[in-house]
């Protein structure tokens, strides 16, 4: 994905946090935000601890996501933090 598709797809997370959900924010970051990371020589990393909780370092700034129960609904928290990295690696102002 080239890095204008990339924008936009985080440009559309933001204007719904509300309603994003885990799958599509976890694949964003594995299959997308990964390979951008690297070609840049910025750092990813992805720790999954047992459970549900996920923890992402993308650049200089960390994250975490848990996985909800009961629902695929990101809490808004998570999403912000997200857009936070997002910001610090060029793909959301």
């Amino acid at each position: 994905m080239d890095d204008a598709r990339l924008k936009q797809r985080v440009l559309k997370i933001a204007e719904s946090v509300k309603n994003v959900r885990y799958e599509e924010l976890v694949s964003l970051l594995d299959n997308h935000i990964k390979p951008f990371c690297e070609a840049r020589g910025l750092s990813y990393d992805h720790r999954h601890s047992t459970g549900s909780h996920h923890a992402f370092t993308v650049g200089l700034k960390s994250f975490n996501v848990v996985k909800p129960h009961g629902t695929s609904l990101l809490k808004r928290a998570y999403v912000e933090s997200f857009l936070e990295a997002m910001e610090h690696i060029n793909l959301y102002e």
